[in-house]
């Protein structure tokens, strides 16, 4: 009876939930009331607000209890809901249309475009400046975004990206904002650049060279491997911690520090992850194949430059930044922003070193290269979860250290955060609904 009564208000969409817009509409148990999020919730006094939404609820709020007063949306934010954050007022409005991504999809940040089909009419896609300061920002503007299963989307660009959706997020697929090697990811540094990069490797005038030192940036990097000569041959520096827990300022993630030597090239180091931002006004829901990563970058491996000599190992780079702020999230996926591993190093005539893994789409630590020939030494690998990146492996005197592997970024959430999926640093969850 319910199911023919809402049909006939013809508010149903063909995911078969119902919006209301006034109270009258909310008739299938007592109480009914149309919630700020437009759908119905009914008495139920085991609510801490004393109100449950009913099964036709969207966004994934069926059946979950309505948000107390202080907690519901003001109808003065710029989605349903606080204002998005690193947006002033009037910069995070959303969109009115439904946006669904499937198979391959490419995001430039800095030319601002999007593979594929152009957006639906009620989206767009422009650049915002931060509030207070800080990388001007990649915003996409929608009514509801659906990540299909099986989407592969791919970020770039030198901009962080930001979603906002007056609706639900809703991720089945794989959205990448992570650096791979040398490139870095939207909003994330280049190699041996930012605020948390690691150290050069240093050189001895024989054929002495320590290992470039890891990225820091939600705890500090690991330090390339030294030299054990007289004096030691000093390890690239590990980088830096960046920033706050909180994510005050949307920034990515630093490079790994360049490898040492003679002869070659010098090896860059791995860049820093990405910045990604989705501010929902109802629900983020990360399903059980659904993956948001912003890993760092596997720093290289050093060069064989023939019988004269080898290149060290360069540093990982560091993960990056990923917040998500909703009234409702739920991760049943992977959230994760992994170090990437520090590059082994080479040997000359004997070959060159592996280059480190970058940052995991688990919370498996990426792995250092591998050392080859006799001169060779592994990389350290990267930081996942709460376990620290690895030092760079030293080497004896007149041979060629690994690199240091890059550190975890940060993840950042709203207090309603939950799930049993993998978040790979833990996330900080005091941020505002």
């Amino acid at each position: 009876m319910r199911a023919l009564a809402l049909a006939a208000l013809c508010a149903c969409n063909a995911s078969g939930t119902f919006a209301c817009e006034q109270d009258g509409q909310c008739t299938g148990a007592p109480g009914g009331v149309c919630e700020p999020t437009g759908y119905c919730g009914f008495t139920d006094p085991d609510c801490p607000s004393g109100s449950r939404y009913d099964s036709y609820a969207g966004g994934g709020l069926a059946g979950t209890c309505v948000p107390p007063a202080e907690q519901q949306p003001d109808g003065g934010s710029d989605m349903t809901g606080t204002d998005p954050l690193h947006l002033a007022h009037g910069d995070g409005i959303s969109g009115s249309a439904a946006l669904t991504w499937t198979g391959a999809v490419m995001i430039d940040t800095s030319a601002l475009t999007i593979s594929g089909p152009a957006l639906p009419a009620g989206d767009t896609f422009d650049m915002r400046p931060q509030l207070g300061g800080g990388p001007a920002l990649a915003v996409l503007h929608v009514g509801g975004l659906t990540v299909a299963a099986g989407a592969m989307v791919k970020v770039t660009g030198t901009r962080p990206l930001v979603i906002v959706a007056a609706d639900s997020v809703d991720v089945e697929g794989q959205i990448d904002v992570g650096a791979h090697g040398m490139m870095p990811g939207p909003g994330g540094a280049a190699p041996a650049m930012g605020g948390g990069a690691g150290g050069p490797g240093a050189h001895q005038p024989t054929v002495s060279d320590s290992g470039g030192g890891g990225a820091g940036f939600g705890v500090p990097g690991a330090a390339g491997g030294d030299v054990s000569c007289t004096p030691v041959v000093a390890a690239g520096a590990a980088g830096a911690v960046v920033g706050d827990a909180p994510l005050t300022q949307l920034v990515g993630g630093s490079g790994g520090g360049v490898a040492s030597g003679s002869v070659c090239t010098l090896n860059p180091g791995g860049a820093g992850g990405g910045a990604l931002q989705i501010s929902a006004g109802m629900a983020i829901t990360i399903g059980s194949a659904g993956k948001l990563l912003a890993g760092g970058g596997g720093g290289s491996g050093g060069t064989d430059c023939g019988d004269q000599d080898g290149n060290s190992g360069a540093g990982g780079g560091s993960g990056g930044a990923i917040v998500l702020q909703a009234m409702t999230i739920g991760n049943a996926g992977l959230v994760a922003a992994n170090g990437g591993g520090g590059g082994g190093s080479g040997t000359g005539g004997g070959g060159a070193g592996m280059p480190g893994q970058d940052g995991q789409p688990s919370a498996t630590p990426a792995t250092g290269g591998n050392g080859v020939g006799a001169s060779g030494e592994p990389g350290g690998a990267g930081g996942a979860g709460s376990t620290a990146p690895a030092a760079g492996s030293e080497a004896t005197c007149g041979n060629n250290a690994g690199g240091g592997g890059g550190a975890v970024g940060r993840i950042a959430a709203s207090s309603s955060y939950t799930g049993a999926g993998t978040t790979s640093p833990a996330a900080d969850t005091s941020l505002p609904l």
